[in-house]
């Protein structure tokens, strides 16, 4: 039973992508593409070039940062505790592929929907309109998501102490944070390269996701927010500006949730393509 609900929700994953691929952008989004290409032409190419380097480095580093943490430790001993709770036999972060996916889509929905509340607080607090929130504001999201992205790679058996799937944990991360359609285009080239390195011990050669001018369509939406909670400043009820809070909380918040859903597809697919390439007659 479980085997044959496998089948069907690797259809489903590969049909929602491959639509979601085809889906053109929306009249909104294609003001912001058109906005945020204009915008990178104005910018001379080594300035540009030197920025996208910065951010593939500020990735790599926050997540070297991240693993060198106590948090880190805790939250994979964490999840293997809750593991073996399911099954007895589980001893390391690789065994959890053993596990039926029901019960790993369990651990990960635990770890999306405390992400979820810290994105909404840490958004709220951006829309009090400090300077010191507003400032740290799109550091502390990256870092929100960075952290739960390592720890849904977890929950699916995929152990991001090793440097392949660090690499690869970064690539998830990096193309779910693209505009629509251009990450699904992203997702379905990494999970190709994934796929044929899987059962190798060799760094798949991967290409930075902030190549293109895509990037800054997404630091384009995430200023305009902080414009937005700026200018809501002086909405204020009881001396607190609510509607700017509302709007920093449910905007971290979606931008998190349409991260983590990226991410729990993938891993999900990524686990069950293995799975149906050894059972062929599923």
């Amino acid at each position: 039973m479980d085997s044959i609900k496998e089948f069907n929700l690797w259809l489903e994953i590969n049909e929602r992508m491959s639509e979601k691929r085809k889906n053109s952008s929306n009249r909104f989004e294609q003001m912001f593409k058109k906005t945020s290409s204009y915008i990178s032409q104005k910018i001379p190419h080594a300035y540009s070039d030197a920025f996208k380097d910065f951010l593939s480095t500020a990735f790599f580093h926050s997540q070297s940062f991240l693993q060198t943490s106590k948090h880190f430790h805790e939250k994979k001993n964490d999840i293997l505790r809750r593991a073996q709770i399911l099954r007895s036999d589980i001893t390391k972060i690789n065994d959890l592929r053993n596990l039926p996916i029901r019960q790993l889509n369990f651990l990960a929905e635990q770890e999306i929907s405390k992400a979820l509340i810290i994105s909404s607080v840490q958004g709220g607090m951006s829309g009090t309109s400090s300077k010191l929130a507003m400032f740290c504001d799109l550091p502390a999201l990256l870092l929100v998501n960075l952290k739960t992205v390592q720890e849904i790679a977890m929950c699916y058996g995929y152990d991001v102490s090793i440097p392949l799937e660090m690499e690869c944990c970064l690539k998830v991360l990096q193309g779910a944070l693209l505009p629509s359609p251009v990450k699904y285009e992203r997702w379905h080239t990494l999970m190709t390269d994934t796929l044929k390195h899987e059962d190798e011990d060799v760094f798949a050669i991967w290409d930075s996701e902030f190549n293109g001018e895509d990037v800054y369509q997404t630091l384009f939406l995430q200023f305009s927010k902080l414009f937005i909670i700026h200018s809501l400043k002086n909405r204020l009820i009881g001396g607190v500006p609510v509607v700017g809070i509302a709007v920093g909380a449910k905007w971290n918040e979606n931008l998190t949730k349409n991260v983590l859903e990226y991410t729990k597809a993938f891993y999900q697919y990524r686990l069950l393509s293995k799975r149906i390439k050894k059972e062929p007659t599923v």
